[in-house]
């Protein structure tokens, strides 16, 4: 159970704030009733921990924990942010921390954005994890310039990143979450296909062995903004189109993208015929 005493912080969480709402005092909570929150884990920097007990040893726990009340049977707490300052205190055998005890209710994407702000930096993760949690750190109000820091990037690219996932879709994130498409070859997708399209052209880009300076070369070649001027009306032909382009491209010998492209207009398709099911292209 915690402890009784409370520190009184006057309207703010210990931490600056945002911890929680409603989160006005800072609680003892007993070391051994905290566990860590699920997937929440991180390993830690052995020369940089020794410090840290040094610090807490000297001076005491200075910034209190953020934990939650585990919900089950017992009076355990989960532990959501302070994982360092807990393994101190249980090394130096310390019975008590301070903590910030929020609700039950605390948000996953709350929950997991306070781990973030504490460990972003120190993680290892997929290009792609990064990139979403970029956009992610955007829409909950951070400015460019703090979340190019947190994630030790440069401001241009996180504009980058921004505006390209700025419009996409439920299905395009999980493409790029699953790997059927690489964020690279998303960004060229992002450059050249309308939102409207991009699902399709995924779907299609995903399944075709293709190099981004190749992808590149076949929305200039084809002249896809043109094609995109034509309208819903014509998606599947430009669909029709780009499969081609992107099969033909990986089933070519190997070369300079420029000889590729070469290669591939010599056998540029004549027309389309309906089939009654699909769209096949018909080369001349």
């Amino acid at each position: 159970m915690a402890s009784s005493e409370a520190i009184d912080r006057g309207g703010a969480t210990a931490d600056g704030g945002g911890a929680s709402a409603g989160a006005t005092t800072v609680t003892l909570v007993r070391v051994d009733r905290i566990r860590p929150e699920e997937g929440l884990g991180r390993k830690r920097d052995r020369e940089g921990h020794l410090e840290l007990q040094q610090s807490i040893r000297q001076f005491g726990v200075l910034t209190p924990i953020t934990v939650r009340p585990a919900g089950d049977d017992t009076d355990d707490y989960l532990l959501i942010k302070g994982q360092g300052r807990t393994l101190a205190c249980r090394i130096l055998g310390l019975d008590e921390i301070p903590a910030i005890v929020v609700d039950e209710s605390y948000g996953q994407d709350e929950k997991v954005r306070q781990f973030l702000v504490e460990n972003v930096a120190r993680l290892r993760m997929r290009p792609v994890d990064r990139a979403l949690l970029i956009r992610r750190a955007r829409e909950n109000g951070e400015e460019t310039t703090d979340i190019a820091r947190r994630f030790g990037v440069a401001a241009t690219t996180v504009r980058r990143l921004l505006a390209q996932l700025e419009d996409a879709s439920t299905a395009e994130v999980a493409a790029l979450r699953s790997g059927e498409i690489s964020l690279s070859l998303h960004a060229v997708i992002a450059r050249h296909v309308d939102p409207a399209d991009r699902d399709d052209a995924v779907i299609v880009v995903s399944g075709a062995e293709i190099r981004t300076k190749e992808l590149e070369a076949i929305f200039v070649g084809l002249g896809w903004s043109e094609l995109s001027n034509l309208g819903l009306r014509q998606r599947a032909q430009r669909m029709a189109l780009l499969s081609w382009a992107c099969y033909s491209m990986s089933n070519l010998p190997n070369g300079s993208v420029r000889e590729r492209i070469r290669r591939l207009a010599l056998h540029f398709p004549a027309q389309f015929e309906d089939d009654g099911a699909t769209l096949a292209l018909v080369s001349q």
